[in-house]
């Protein structure tokens, strides 16, 4: 009895840790702390924006960043300081940060619609644009699917 006891303490022990180590470690961040490239990238392309709060998400593998502007503009970045989505809401998203193809697809099939958001994802790109369509591009930006 004692043995089968110390055998399923032991297992809940190593689930709990197990899950720990598992569980991300979210935390707000002083706007200094953003890795460099980070914060170059904010300079350079929303340079009369002002951050709101910061947050570092320290998961298992990787870390990642976001950063959410007084205006409601939303960036979030890798562990690098790479960005991996800019969230404009309201407004479009700057032009110098869209990939050329992407920005003339848009341009020539939906000419009256801004991209307001977009992501780039190890083989994807996904853009949102007004009139609430999602249009996804492979690593060569080729469109490969469009969601509404």
């Amino acid at each position: 009895m004692r043995r089968l006891f110390l055998t399923a303490m032991s297992i809940i022990l190593t689930a709990m840790g197990a899950m720990a180590m598992i569980d991300n470690d979210e935390r707000a961040i002083k706007y200094e702390e953003l890795p460099a490239e980070a914060r170059s990238f904010i300079a350079k392309h929303f340079p009369n924006e002002q951050p709101s709060y910061t947050i570092e998400d320290r998961e298992f593998t990787h870390t990642e960043y976001k950063v959410v502007m007084a205006s409601g503009v939303k960036i979030e970045f890798d562990g690098d300081g790479k960005w991996t989505e800019v969230d404009c809401r309201y407004t479009k998203v700057p032009e110098a940060i869209v990939p050329k193809k992407i920005a003339d697809y848009v341009k020539a099939n939906y000419p009256t619609s801004k991209i307001f958001e977009i992501t780039k994802e190890r083989n994807e790109w996904e853009v949102k644009i007004t009139g609430g369509l999602e249009l996804t591009f492979d690593s060569a930006l080729n469109l490969i699917d469009i969601d509404d």
